[in-house]
């Protein structure tokens, strides 16, 4: 997976400040609290590109100021301004998150807040779904142990008011050895007959720092009209009824 970021910044007692195409506050709060890390297989990642693809994930000329840690407490904000001709209002999208570690334990809230945009954007449409979100996660970690916990709802314009409920397990059995499981429900606000249920778990295996062997079995079951994926290089969406899958491959970190 190639993942790009283009941007800028400066960093100092002040904290952090940063421009260009950049991640969102919400989105990195989603990966902290994740219990599979994101993975691109069964995780929370198939279920946020499938309610607003790359949405929050690539902001386009955006700015995010992060504080000093204190405490244990950190905040950021991010402000992507968008705008078009007689519209300045197109693409504009605003997040914001507060974070507390301490002691092997955390937690986490954030906030995203997105008009949409058009082909008139300097951004992609794809990256400008109108849509709020929120989220709050907690974990615990614990010897080679670590437990998390996240609630995320996605209210996306014309489509689902998606409440999700997950959680899961992450073990690191030796330094080159760590095996991960979760399980995340999701429900649509506007009909609660519109519901699915995720869950998967994996193997990876750290030959290196840079080169990793992985392996990965979930399933899905969609009710109603709910349409949750597995994995964001397959299908993203997937019809009613259960669906397997699993994968197994290596990775090289440049």
């Amino acid at each position: 997976m190639f993942v790009i970021e283009s941007k800028f910044g400066l960093a100092g007692n002040f904290g952090s400040a940063t421009a260009g195409v950049q991640f969102s506050p919400f989105v990195l709060a989603l990966i902290e609290s994740d219990a599979r890390g994101a993975s691109d297989f069964g995780s929370l990642a198939p279920i946020y590109v499938g309610n607003v693809i790359t949405t929050g994930l690539f902001n386009s000329n955006a700015i995010t100021y992060s504080s000093p840690t204190f405490a244990g407490l950190q905040g950021s904000v991010m402000v992507a301004l968008g705008g078009e001709a007689g519209n300045f209002r197109a693409a504009r999208q605003y997040s914001g998150s507060v974070t507390y570690n301490r002691n092997g334990f955390f937690t986490d809230a954030a906030f995203y807040r997105g008009n949409s945009g058009d082909a008139n954007t300097s951004a992609p449409a794809i990256s400008t779904i109108a849509f709020t979100g929120s989220t709050i996660g907690a974990g615990y970690a614990f010897d080679n142990l670590t437990l998390k916990a996240v609630f995320v709802t996605f209210k996306v314009a014309g489509s689902f008011d998606s409440r999700v409920y997950g959680g899961g397990v992450s073990y690191t059995a030796t330094p080159a050895l760590v095996l991960d499981a979760g399980a995340w429900l999701t429900r649509d606000g506007n009909d609660s007959s519109n519901h699915s249920i995720l869950a998967a778990a994996g193997v990876r295996y750290f030959f290196s720092k840079r080169t990793m062997l992985y392996t990965q079995l979930g399933y899905v079951n969609n009710s109603g009209k709910m349409n949750t994926g597995l994995s964001n290089d397959g299908p993203v969406y997937l019809p009613s009824g259960g669906t397997f899958g699993a994968n197994v491959g290596i990775t090289y970190s440049f």
